[in-house]
Order: structure tokens, then C-alpha cells, then sequence
């Protein structure tokens, strides 16, 4: 099993919340945020490796993002760092 964690934010939110998991892939994610309320933006981390960043817009429905702001670029700043919380 591989480790994960997703931080994710909404509109009542006054900071990013952070999801550890462990799966053997990342589709998993999509199981632990499925109750989540529509207008949730998430980013999917392996490590310190940003893998996907979405928004879900309905009921099982998520956008993709990009996951980087210029052409050419491999990461990109956080919502939050991706450090475990206490």
C-alpha cells in the first residue's frame, strides 16, 4: 500500500483540511471524498508529488484541474503544506 493524503477546502472552511491515506493507487481518494459537499476543492498528494487537483460539481461529479500554473512547470504551491497535522 502506498501512501496518500488529499487537502481539500470549502466555502466554510476557515483552513485546509488534511486526509491521510494509504491504497494502492490514487483512485481511492475518489471513496473517501465522495460525502464531501459540492463547491470541495482538493488536491491529491503522493508524497510531495501533486497528482490532481479538483473540485467536485455534483452529486459522484468532479472537474480536473491543472495541476500547474505555466507551461513547462512541475509543481505547484499548495493550498496548505503538505506536512501531517498533530
Amino acid at each position: 500500500m502506498r501512501p496518500f493524503h488529499m487537502v481539500m477546502k470549502n466555502s466554510t472552511d476557515t483552513r485546509p483540511r488534511r486526509v491521510d491515506f494509504h491504497a494502492e493507487s490514487p483512485d481511492h481518494a475518489f471513496q473517501i471524498a465522495r460525502n464531501e459537499a459540492d463547491g470541495v476543492h482538493v488536491e491529491l498528494w503522493e508524497g510531495a508529488k501533486l497528482l490532481a487537483r479538483m473540485t467536485k460539481s455534483g452529486a459522484n461529479m468532479w472537474k480536473l484541474l491543472p495541476t500547474t500554473d505555466l507551461p513547462g512547470a512541475t509543481e505547484r504551491q499548495p493550498m496548505a503544506p503538505p506536512a501531517a497535522t498533530a
